[in-house]
């Protein structure tokens, strides 16, 4: 299993080579199918420049084909159609609590394990988190959504024994910094990457690597 939890996306060129060695494609020649309906939720009001943003970093870097794969729009077979002539999935972030909700009302948690066996998958944000195994810490979930762990209906999909926490030092998360990080992922049973938006942890087959420098690391090591 080959999988990059990303806070933003192709922000260096680092990043957009540590994917093109994990695909095993020049990056002229790579396909990507993208997930992109964690967003949709998000306020009139939340601005989604952010949005286009990455979506253009795709478009720099990616030669290949770059598809949509509406999940709501598409049946099982038309997604694992589609899926089947990328070489990347790449799952865009949004709204925390979407992407688990929207997987399972979708089936497309039994589907995304399927193909995780056979793709590269690539999430950013929430499109990481929801990769990687459930936080324990009903302080963290509190503080940050204002709901507790056991309150939340569907979990995250747990193909690794790690999460990460996105956009680490960004101007506005400067709350949740490494203070808040070390109190309420004190006692989390599993480490949990806090990753800036110029970094990302790779996850290929057991091993952990991670690119655009050194991380820190909450939770237990």
């Amino acid at each position: 299993m080959k999988l990059i939890l990303a806070s933003q996306g192709f922000t260096t060129d680092e990043i957009a080579n540590e994917v093109s060695k994990l695909v095993g494609k020049s990056l002229a020649d790579i396909n990507v199918a993208i997930i992109n309906e964690a967003y949709v939720v998000k306020p009139e009001t939340s601005d989604k420049r952010w949005l286009i943003k990455e979506l253009s970093q795709i478009e720099k870097y990616i030669g290949g084909i770059i598809d949509f794969v509406n999940l709501r729009a598409y049946n099982k077979e038309e997604i694992r159609r589609r899926l089947q002539n990328a070489d990347m999935m790449y799952i865009v972030g949004g709204q925390n609590f979407i992407l688990p909700d929207l997987f399972k009302e979708t089936g497309f948690d039994e589907i995304l394990k399927e193909f995780a066996e056979q793709k590269v998958v690539m999430g950013t944000s929430a499109g990481s988190i929801v990769l990687g195994k459930q936080i324990e810490s009903d302080q963290y979930w509190k503080a940050r959504y204002g709901v507790t762990n056991c309150e939340i209906k569907n979990k995250t999909l747990e193909l690794v024994d790690f999460n990460i926490v996105p956009h680490y030092k960004r101007e506005d998360h400067q709350k949740w910094d490494a203070n808040f990080l070390r109190e309420t992922l004190k006692d989390n049973s599993f480490p949990v990457y806090a990753i800036t938006d110029e970094q990302a942890v790779i996850y290929e087959n057991g091993k952990i690597s991670l690119v655009g420098g050194k991380v820190e690391i909450f939770g237990r090591k």
